[in-house]
Order: C-alpha cells, then sequence, then structure tokens
C-alpha cells in the first residue's frame, strides 16, 4: 500500500498540533467543557481517537493498580526514556481529560506513552471501557488490588474486576505486566488475548527481585533476576513496598527491548515521586518522609514497616484524615494508632476527627499519643518539639489534610522562639505544653482552689449570638444559674456564675472566646482550679438531634462539632461529660453555617427553650453523680 507523500504527513502533523494547541488554550480551560453531556463527550472521543490511529509508532502502555499507579508510570517513562523517546500523563492526572491531553500531547515520532487509569468512577462521563477503546492500550501494568474505593465497590474482588478491564482491553499481539505476589492482580491473566510477563518476590515471577534492603538512612536496594540475567538496582526510593513498582517498570523495559543493566541504571538516578515517600530534610537536621497523597487504611502498614526498619534519633508518625475503610470510625482510628505505637516513639493525628485516636491511648498521662484539630496547631506544637535526628512519617490525604504544611512551616522555624496560646485563634499547642504565659489572669477570684466542678456553656459571645442554635449551651447555662440563683461576674476570661450543689463549690462559665476556639480556654480554667477532664461538664448544641431532643454523654468523640474538638484537643482526652441539645438542621434550604447563627422564632423558640431547661436539670444530676463519686473515693480512702 502506498505511503503517503510527506508534504501531506506534514500537514496532518501541523493540523494536529494547531488542534492541541486550540484545546489548551480555548476549550480545556472553560467551565462547560467539564459539564458536557455523555452524548457530548461520544464526540469528543471520537476526535481524539482519529489522531490516536495515527499514532502508529508509539506503543501505548495503561497502568493502574491501588496503589503506586504514578511512580510505576515515572519508573517505565524513565527506563524506556534510556533508549527511546516518548511520552508519560502529567503527575497523577488519571482523569478523562488528562488522558485526552496525554494522547493529544503524544508526537507520532514518538515510540511509547504512558497513563495512568484508576477504576470507573461513579457518574463518569465516559465509561472505562471506552476511554480504553479511545486510547487504545498495547500494553498493561497492574500493581496491586487493594482497599482504595472500596466503599463504592464493596469488595477487593469487584475492585479487580474493575482493574481487569485494562488487561480485557489489550490486543491479540498485547502484553499484560502482572504482580505474581498479588492473586488477584495474577488471576487477570484469564483476561488477556495477548502474553503475560510477571513480576514478584514468588519464586514462580518470571523477573523476581532477591535480596531487598531499605534500612534509612539507606535506601531501597534490590537484586532483580530474569532468568539467567540479574543485576544490583540501587534506587534513592524509601520503603520496600514499592519494589513491585520497581520490578513493574523493569518487566514493562524488558519487554520492550531494554535490558536489566540500562534499566536499573535508569532507576539509580530517578528521585522519588513528591507525595510518596518523599524525603525531604530541613536544614535543622530534622527530615520528613511525605506520604500524604492519601491515608488509605490498608495502605498505612507498609510505611509503618519502613518506620520500623530505620534509624533514627526519633521515630515520629504524623497520620491525617483516614479513608477507604468499611469497619466503623472509631474502631478503626484507635487500631491504627495502635499499629504506629508499635513502631514509633511518638504518633500525632490531625484532622476533625483526630480525637477518635484517643481511646488507643495507653494510660490518661500518656503523651506518646495526641490529637489535633488543625495543621496550625501542629505546627506550633512541632516547632518547639522536633529535634535534630528525628525521623517524620507524613501520612495524610493532600486534598483533605494539607499535611505539606508542616514541612515548609517548621522548616522556617526561627531559632530559640518560645510557643505561647493565643486566645484570639486557635490553640497552637496543646495546653499542657504552653509556655509559662497564660492567656488568662491569676489575680481576684482565679486564686480561689475552692472549686470541685467546671460547668462550660458553649457559644460565641455578644449580644446577637443570643438564643440561636449555636449558643444554646450558654443559654442553658443562664437557665441553670438562674434555678440555683447564682449572679454572673465579668471576668478576664468570659462570665461566671460561682454555686454550690448539693453543697459542693461549682463553676458555670461562659468564655469570652469565639466557640471554635474554646479548648485552650477550659483546659487553662481546668489547670488553674486543679480540676481533672473527668471534673467537667459541656453543654453543646447538636445538629444531630432532632429540636428539643436532650442526651447526655459520658465520653466520645466530637461528633463533627468544632467547640467539642478544640476541648478534646486541648485535654487530649475523649473523657469529657457533655449534655447535647437537639437543634435540628435547616428543612428551608438555609445553609448549615447561617441557620446555626440565627435566632430561634415563634414556636420553635419555646420547644428549643423547654430543651434547655431539661438540659440543665441533666446537668445538676450529673454534678450531684460526681459529687457522690468523690464522696466514696474519699470515704473509701479514709478507711
Amino acid at each position: 500500500m502506498p505511503t503517503s507523500s510527506p508534504h501531506i504527513r506534514t500537514f496532518r502533523g501541523r493540523m494536529w498540533h494547531w488542534l492541541y494547541n486550540f484545546w489548551l488554550s480555548h476549550v480545556s480551560t472553560y467551565t462547560w467543557w467539564r459539564q458536557l453531556r455523555p452524548t457530548a463527550w461520544q464526540g469528543v472521543a471520537w476526535i481524539v481517537s482519529i489522531y490516536r490511529l495515527s499514532l502508529r509508532r508509539a506503543v501505548f502502555i495503561g497502568v493502574t493498580g491501588s496503589c503506586g499507579k504514578t511512580t510505576t508510570k515515572e519508573m517505565i517513562a524513565a527506563v524506556l526514556s534510556s533508549q527511546f523517546k516518548g511520552h508519560k500523563s502529567h503527575a497523577n492526572d488519571n482523569t478523562l481529560i488528562g488522558v485526552i491531553q496525554t494522547i493529544l500531547r503524544t508526537r507520532r515520532e514518538y515510540n511509547f506513552c504512558v497513563q495512568e487509569f484508576t477504576v470507573g468512577r461513579l457518574g463518569e462521563a465516559i465509561s472505562l471501557e471506552k476511554q480504553f477503546e479511545m486510547f487504545k492500550p498495547q500494553m498493561g501494568v497492574v500493581t496491586t488490588v487493594g482497599d482504595d474505593h472500596i466503599s463504592a465497590h464493596g469488595s477487593r474482588e469487584a475492585i479487580a474486576a474493575e482493574k481487569g478491564k485494562l488487561i480485557a482491553a489489550l490486543p491479540y499481539n498485547g502484553t499484560a505486566i502482572l504482580n505474581a505476589d498479588d492473586p488477584l492482580v495474577l488471576a487477570m491473566q484469564s483476561r488477556c488475548r495477548g502474553r503475560t510477563l510477571t513480576y514478584g518476590l514468588s519464586p514462580d515471577a518470571m523477573l523476581r527481585a532477591e535480596d531487598v534492603r531499605d534500612n534509612w538512612p539507606n535506601r531501597l536496594s534490590l537484586t532483580v533476576r530474569y532468568g539467567d540475567e540479574s543485576v544490583r538496582v540501587q534506587t534513592q526510593l524509601c520503603g520496600a513496598h514499592l519494589v513491585p513498582n520497581v520490578l513493574a517498570a523493569m518487566t514493562a523495559g524488558k519487554a520492550m527491548g531494554v535490558s536489566l543493566q540500562s534499566a536499573a541504571a535508569a532507576l539509580e538516578g530517578l528521585s522519588p515521586v513528591p507525595g510518596r515517600m518523599y524525603p525531604i530534610e530541613t536544614p535543622e537536621g530534622v527530615t520528613f518522609i511525605c506520604d500524604d497523597v492519601k491515608a488509605s487504611v490498608w495502605a498505612i502498614p507498609p510505611a509503618l514497616d519502613f518506620m520500623r526498619r530505620a534509624a533514627a534519633k526519633r521515630r515520629i508518625v504524623i497520620l491525617g484524615t483516614l479513608s477507604d475503610y468499611l469497619k466503623p470510625m472509631n474502631p478503626t482510628y484507635a487500631q491504627v494508632a495502635r499499629q504506629a505505637l508499635e513502631v514509633a516513639d511518638y504518633v500525632f493525628f490531625v484532622g476533625p476527627w483526630a480525637s477518635r485516636c484517643l481511646r488507643a491511648k495507653r494510660h490518661p498521662k500518656d503523651q506518646a499519643l495526641q490529637a489535633f484539630v488543625t495543621v496550625d496547631q501542629i505546627n506550633g506544637f512541632l516547632q518547639g518539639f522536633l529535634e535534630p535526628g528525628d525521623l517524620v512519617l507524613i501520612k495524610g490525604s493532600s486534598r483533605t489534610d494539607g499535611l505539606s504544611r508542616i514541612v515548609s512551616v517548621w522548616s522556617r522555624k526561627p531559632q530559640g522562639r518560645s510557643v505561647e496560646v493565643h486566645p484570639d485563634r486557635d490553640s497552637a499547642i496543646p495546653v499542657q505544653f504552653a509556655s509559662d504565659t497564660s492567656i488568662l489572669s491569676t489575680d481576684g477570684a482565679m486564686q480561689d482552689k475552692g472549686m470541685s466542678q467546671l460547668v462550660v456553656g458553649l457559644g460565641n459571645p455578644g449580644k446577637r449570638f443570643e438564643q440561636t442554635p449555636h449558643n444554646v449551651g450558654q443559654w442553658t447555662l443562664e437557665l441553670l444559674a438562674e434555678s440555683l440563683q447564682a449572679k454572673w461576674s465579668e471576668e478576664n476570661f468570659g462570665l461566671v456564675a460561682r454555686t454550690q450543689v448539693e453543697g459542693q463549690p461549682v463553676l458555670l462559665v461562659k468564655p469570652a472566646t469565639e466557640m471554635n476556639h474554646t479548648g485552650p480556654w477550659v483546659r487553662q480554667m481546668a489547670d488553674q482550679y486543679q480540676l481533672k477532664i473527668q471534673d467537667c461538664v459541656v453543654i453543646q448544641d447538636d445538629i444531630h438531634l432532632k429540636p428539643g431532643e436532650v442526651r447526655n454523654r459520658m465520653s466520645g468523640s466530637s461528633g463533627g462539632h468544632k467547640g467539642m474538638q478544640s476541648i478534646i484537643a486541648a485535654f487530649q482526652s475523649e473523657d469529657i461529660r457533655r449534655v447535647k441539645i437537639g437543634v435540628g438542621v435547616p428543612t428551608d434550604g438555609t445553609p448549615v453555617a447561617r441557620y446555626v447563627l440565627t435566632p430561634f422564632e415563634g414556636p420553635e423558640r419555646d420547644l428549643v427553650e423547654n430543651a434547655c431547661r431539661r438540659a440543665a436539670t441533666r446537668v445538676v444530676e450529673m454534678i450531684e453523680m460526681r459529687s457522690s463519686k468523690i464522696s466514696r473515693n474519699l470515704g473509701n480512702a479514709s478507711i
């Protein structure tokens, strides 16, 4: 069949180059483009498929797996680039638009194109099968099957079936590269119409690893064997759990004629992918291992194993929001905390659900396990905590937690700066680590140590917030003070009323700070009066309860309430009594943030006021129960 003339080929190349530039400059940036209906997407896919057919020289390689996709893709590109020209997808862009851009960026003279794929998303405009039809992979690489997207698919078998679509999409002359150490991945060879190459630690793998070493500060090294050929591979990677990624890349290279020696040389100088066990050493001598793309529960143990084998002055693990688990949240956080404590000297959780780890504490005063609500809080703490020689593993979700700010902020740490607690924002650190500078005055009544219990009504200070859903805690406290004939006085830390219940002195407090920043103030007050967390009662609102409903809790997580998050973080314990008053959620479409700051009106106001009166009675019952327990303990101690 006659080939087209050079002039025609040049015209085609310029046409597609113009189309691609038009795409980048005008089309892909518009919001409406991302909201096209599936029928329109089919048209776009058809146009891109035409260009894909013109790319006859390049071998198109698809990479998928529950973890390690981006690292494997980068390694494959590095190995193949030692002998060929090609293109790889940008960063971890495995979206539909990313696939389209990767195809359009591949030039006709290239020898390879590597793109990572994720399992099909619910509501995706074009299914995974349609994306494969457009991409037309000739080589498929699968790393592992884990619990990523487990909540959407229900089981690992279902996830494997979805990822196996890449192998099923290969042509008869295609090549499947599969992990022999993962049964769910290895089983995909039954869906391959072409040849299959396997890799792993298993003796049955075609390309296998031996003598794996990853003892920090040494980087990952291993011996790779293929038949009678072997080579020692020295990488810049951190963690033995990245061995499958190395082997997958070298197997892909072998499939395209790259020798083991060339592949090893290409990988030796390849830096880790940022956010994936990526080491950063600060000028002060602290080393961070940043693995903060995602904190899937099933992927945490391999990172902890790296820490177990590491040599360091102190091993510290910082964990963000956990994901991809089917068990209840509370035991999951506690289980992960216990696993981390087995290998680390200190374990810190960060995020709105961080306090759920605290039930894994070995004893109440154990400082090895702590929870922080925000990155700013843990940053303030780390300023005075980290020391030269520390090795810190950061494992979280880049989208949810933003833990990368820990490295960027701490590396600019001023020398010799003391850390203080500031009342006008979230506590920089848990109060037990604050400097001697106190946010509360010690003159006047604060010198009185005679209080037996502390009752705190959550809310925001100011007239305009009175009798709003967010201030029902203070509303209840006012009704309680009225029933006990206690008088309010203004002090440096807020409004205070001193009273007695069953002969025991009790302090009622409305803190003079925004609700979300209550924790440091409450902790300081408890410390001033030498009270334990069990001596405190918190009255709060709860949008998850129906309006007018009242519940008691003797301990537990914050339930998403930011005021309680702040208090739990300040005490580093969930063992605080609380009375919760239901305020419900808006039924008229009003945003929750506006609803909780809008005063009640009409019958709803009367309903909530009655609930506040019942809540005040519950508080008195809690105080009496605590007083009776203290009295019994004192009586037993005197015998």
